[in-house]
């Protein structure tokens, strides 16, 4: 079973300011500051869609439309996971600091870990 490794002290979660400079829509602004809450040291989180949907208070298809839209934009890849009996489980998304898709960046990076304290 995954456990999100990272956990905050003071309640509190880290994400990029960039994500405000971007041309997305607030559904997929919203969606990646909830992935990078969820996210572990990885940068990586695996909530479903009805969790996404229901946290960020939107719709499950609404949900969908913003993932869709921060992988386009190379803030985020995703991949389907399944259980031992092959069914779908929820996807395992790992969060970019900037687009991958950005060409003056060299590399991506995900999201770091929340500092110690």
């Amino acid at each position: 079973m995954n456990i999100i490794k990272r956990k905050e002290r003071k309640n509190w979660f880290y994400s990029y300011n960039m994500i405000w400079d971007q041309p997305l829509s607030e559904h997929a602004k919203i969606a990646y500051l909830y992935l990078c809450r969820c996210a572990d040291d990885k940068g990586q989180a695996f909530p479903s869609h009805a969790t996404i949907a229901q946290k960020c208070s939107i719709s499950r298809q609404t949900t969908i439309n913003a993932i869709n839209e921060l992988k386009n934009a190379g803030l985020l890849s995703y991949k389907q996971r399944k259980d031992s009996s092959g069914s779908l489980t929820s996807n395992l998304y790992t969060i970019f600091d900037v687009s991958v898709l950005d060409k003056t960046q060299n590399e991506n990076h995900p999201c770091p870990p929340i500092p110690s304290s």
